[in-house]
């Protein structure tokens, strides 16, 4: 092999053993998920946002200061004509005189502040307000991607388990082709009965390959919630733990902590200061400003000699600003903000409406998935040893083919609705624990 292949086949080795991602819990998986996740990413950029509009919300409360220069080149100065009288000479004559130096350099510099704008003190309370929002929304975010992580990472044991299932069932078709092919070679069975057992056990082989595909899938699904390169390796080293939870922790958390709630009642808020914000408008405002400058005027553009002579200028005053009309528009945005809030509350009553009927639906979900995972273990135990005892009857040859298949397709139906059954215990499991934790936050 040339070198220069087996130097990239090497290379490619070992940055894949690089690019490896180990966790052996879900908390510690979510953890890792929460810190790397784009939607996070996202919600926390938002955040900031907010928090860099609260300090622009600032800056019309503090003083502001300009300075600024000009430098004049008056290229053709003014000529008046003025009687010759005036100085002294003869009448009907007149002198020409040119008012004005050809260069003048003026800087200057003033400070304006508001003194009293209270639309602006308000602008400041909502920019803080929906920073909260912020981070609550961030928040939210967070919780709802720790739901879909959880999903996806049980149905990556989920699939771990089905791959169990479909080994036993690739040994248990194993045994019977062999079975059936003693028979077959002894001629107590025609060929038809051989035929579909090899039918079986390519069947049960192809769902071996399959769960192996479903698991790589799964494990997909995962590497993009925890916004990982989908070629980098990630390893899960847990199993499925199935544990009960007493009925009386069901759902014990306040609907006010829960995040969308905490989120639509800061949007209230922010609606009802807005209103207060557009009738602030209404309100005369106050300002001072003060400004001072300088001149200097010359011929030569020699403003450094001492000789110079500076001319000062300078002011101080306030301006009262008392709106009167403006065509309405502050009125309509008064009445605007006023239909806001009343689609914040609505908002707000109806994610409190919907909280109520979810947390009642994903109680009733969990007694009933508590009850069918119960039945589904004690099915699956019947159907195991069902196909045990038919197995050891159809050798004995007590037992047709085709009822030896019908108890092997139970079997099967079985493992599927004990799968489904602890799909369906675990979610709403977690879900509850998430939602019984925001007590604690």
């Amino acid at each position: 092999m040339p070198k220069g292949i087996f130097l990239a086949i090497y290379m490619t080795c070992l940055m894949g053993a690089m690019a490896q991602q180990t966790f052996i819990s879900l908390d510690q998986f979510t953890d890792y998920a929460i810190q790397q996740n784009p939607s996070i990413q996202q919600a926390i950029l938002n955040e900031k946002t907010e928090q860099q509009n609260r300090r622009a919300a600032l800056a019309p409360m503090l003083p502001v200061a300009n300075a600024q220069g000009t430098i004049t080149d008056n290229v053709i100065i003014p000529t008046t004509l003025i009687p010759a009288e005036t100085f002294g000479g003869a009448a009907g004559t007149f002198r020409a005189i040119k008012f004005g130096t050809q260069y003048g350099i003026n800087p200057s510099g003033n400070v304006t502040l508001n003194l009293i704008n209270a639309a602006n003190y308000q602008n400041l309370s909502i920019a803080r307000k929906n920073q909260e929002l912020a981070a609550a929304s961030t928040q939210l975010s967070i919780e709802q991607i720790k739901t879909s992580i959880a999903q996806a990472y049980y149905q990556y044991l989920l699939t771990r388990s089905n791959y169990d299932f479909a080994s036993r069932n690739l040994a248990n078709a194993d045994t019977l082709l062999r079975i059936t092919k003693v028979r077959y070679d002894n001629q107590f069975i025609d060929e038809l009965d051989y035929n579909r057992s090899s039918s079986s056990e390519l069947q049960s082989q192809n769902q071996v390959d399959a769960s192996n595909i479903l698991a790589e899938k799964a494990l997909n699904s995962l590497k993009l919630l925890a916004g990982m390169d989908v070629k980098e390796k990630l390893i899960i080293k847990d199993e499925l733990a199935v544990q009960d939870i007493p009925v009386s922790e069901l759902l014990a958390s306040g609907s006010f902590n829960r995040p969308e709630i905490k989120a639509q009642m800061l949007k209230l808020n922010v609606s009802e200061m807005t209103i207060l914000r557009e009738k602030l408008k209404f309100a005369p405002e106050l300002a001072a400003s003060a400004n001072y400058g300088i001149s200097g005027q010359n011929n030569n553009f020699k403003f450094s000699e001492s000789s110079q002579k500076w001319y000062q200028s300078g002011s101080l005053g306030l301006a009262l600003t008392v709106p009167i009309f403006a065509g309405g528009v502050k009125y309509y945005n008064v009445q605007k903000a006023r239909l806001s809030k009343q689609v914040a509350e609505l908002e707000l009553t109806n994610t409190r409406l919907k909280t109520d009927k979810e947390d009642r639906d994903l109680a009733l979900d969990f007694l009933k998935s508590k009850n069918d995972l119960r039945v589904r273990q004690k099915q699956l135990r019947y159907a195991e040893r069902n196909y045990d005892l038919a197995l050891v009857k159809y050798r004995n040859q007590s037992l047709a083919y085709d009822n030896l298949v019908n108890i092997q397709n139970e079997l099967i139906t079985a493992q599927q609705a004990l799968l489904q059954a602890e799909a369906d215990y675990v979610t709403s499991q977690y879900k509850i624990k998430l939602i019984n934790s925001y007590d604690k936050k």
